[in-house]
């Protein structure tokens, strides 16, 4: 699978296998371009828990309800609904 992730600062195009390892690049991505106490806590959480975070911060700033992803299927579901990530192979 063929990703575009374009979040903020991060404009990376990649391939994983499956929806896991696609997260998991995600949150690699998002821990390469944060501040050094951010990316520990980052790099310090599971891949369902940063998804988790990830959702829960867009929710605040964004005033909406989006629940917590159960699986890392939900999290790129969510992040392509969202506009965040792009699969340009699935």
């Amino acid at each position: 699978m063929k990703l575009n992730i374009h979040v903020r600062d991060i404009r990376e195009t990649v391939e994983v296998a499956n929806a896991e390892a696609g997260l998991k690049q995600f949150k690699r991505e998002a821990a390469k371009r944060a501040p050094f106490l951010v990316r520990a806590g980052i790099n310090a959480m599971s891949d369902l828990s940063f998804a988790g975070e990830a959702v829960k911060r867009n929710n605040a700033a964004n005033n909406r309800q989006d629940p917590p992803p159960k699986s890392a299927q939900e999290f790129l579901d969510w992040a392509v609904e969202r506009g965040y990530i792009t699969i340009v192979q699935p």
